[in-house]
């Protein structure tokens, strides 16, 4: 019974395989008597070959090439509108020009274009300007106005600062002739100004209570000190001609900025306040003043060091001369600004852009303009 079984089941596989197996198709008709039972044999078969996939890999690079291809179709059909169609062609606007225009242009050249600009502005232009000489302009007429009155502020200023010119020298004369008054050594003088200066007053900058004779000294150290902590600076140092000892200008490397502050009350680079000690023979000098601001004509003649009522008068009279002539020179900036304002709105209210691109419709003639009554 179980011989019979198996050579049925031979027979039953050769009879399927045959020359051409419908089950296995990779099979071939040449298989030995050992190659009849192919899961019997040791050695490794070759992977099957799935179709579909090889299948929908063709058609994607068919669809790729033909979409390739329709681009560069369209490309040379569109290049060959631009040349050949006569119709899209466009004629330059260029005057006697007959050549077609540029891609995205109106004009074949750029010479084209400024030609055609060139001829534009010849024919509007002259209209333009007869009629802008026709009507009356107010604005002109008040920047003419504003241009006076800046003169005039100008010749002002320019006045206001040579008189500060001669008033700085002026006051370095006196000061000179301040120093070569004798010292007064009256010992009830010296007393009599200490006895009557016993009070207490607090100091602006640090808040401590001081005595009357040494508050003014002990303010300006004060100030000093505070005025160090900050810095008053610029890349550029100043160039004004005509003027002495305005600002400080000493440069500083780390920084790398020129001091700007007055070179009299600068606390940083100043000599007056380095200079600490004060010899004995050395005299106050200051003009006495009468009634405040009547000059008597005489010099204070106590010991520098000992006069608390003019301490550092020098410093502070040629700080007021240097101040007033900067702001005499600030004044003379804002002036030429204002007068730079006014012309290039004069320049450009008739220049060759205003008129092609405005004009002024006079609808009546023998009316004039409102404006004009209101300034009549």
């Amino acid at each position: 019974m179980r011989i019979t079984k198996i050579g049925s089941v031979k027979t039953s596989f050769k009879k399927q395989v045959g020359k051409t197996c419908w089950h296995f198709p990779g099979l071939q008709s040449s298989m030995s008597d050992t190659e009849e039972l192919p899961f019997l044999d040791p050695a490794p078969q070759k992977p099957v070959v799935n179709v579909k996939k090889m299948e929908n890999l063709k058609k994607k690079k068919e669809k790729k090439e033909k979409q390739k291809q329709k681009l560069t179709e369209k490309q040379k059909h569109t290049e060959k509108t631009d040349v050949k169609d006569p119709v899209l062609l466009r004629q330059c606007l260029g005057p006697g020009c007959v050549y077609p225009t540029r891609p995205g242009s109106k004009y074949c050249s750029d010479d084209c274009g400024m030609k055609l600009a060139a001829d534009r502005i010849y024919e509007i232009l002259p209209q333009r300007i007869q009629q802008w000489q026709k009507s009356p302009c107010i604005a002109e007429e008040h920047g003419k106005k504003m241009l006076e009155r800046i003169h005039r502020e100008q010749q002002d200023a320019h006045s206001r600062l040579k008189d500060m010119e001669n008033h700085f020298h002026e006051l370095e004369a006196i000061i000179q002739r301040g120093k070569q008054q004798a010292v007064c050594k009256d010992e009830e003088t010296n007393q009599s100004s200490k006895n009557s200066l016993n009070l207490q007053i607090f100091c602006v900058s640090c808040g401590q209570s001081v005595s009357m004779h040494v508050a003014m000294r002990h303010m300006e150290r004060c100030f000093a000190k505070y005025e160090c902590k900050s810095s008053f600076g610029s890349m550029y140092p100043t160039c004004i001609e005509g003027a002495t000892r305005l600002f400080c200008d000493v440069y500083d490397p780390k920084s790398k900025k020129y001091c700007k502050r007055l070179q009299v009350l600068c606390p940083e680079h100043s000599r007056d306040n380095k200079v600490a000690k004060v010899s004995d023979d050395e005299v106050c000098g200051c003009p006495l003043v009468h009634n405040v601001f009547e000059v008597t004509g005489n010099f204070c003649c106590l010991p520098k060091r000992l006069c608390n009522l003019h301490y550092c008068w020098e410093k502070l009279r040629r700080a007021e001369v240097d101040l007033e002539r900067i702001r005499a020179l600030h004044k003379l900036e804002e002036l030429v600004e204002q007068e730079h304002k006014v012309r290039t709105a004069m320049r450009n209210r008739a220049g060759l852009l205003g008129l092609m691109l405005h004009q002024t419709i006079q609808h009546d003639p023998l009316t004039t303009d409102l404006r004009s009554r209101l300034d009549s």
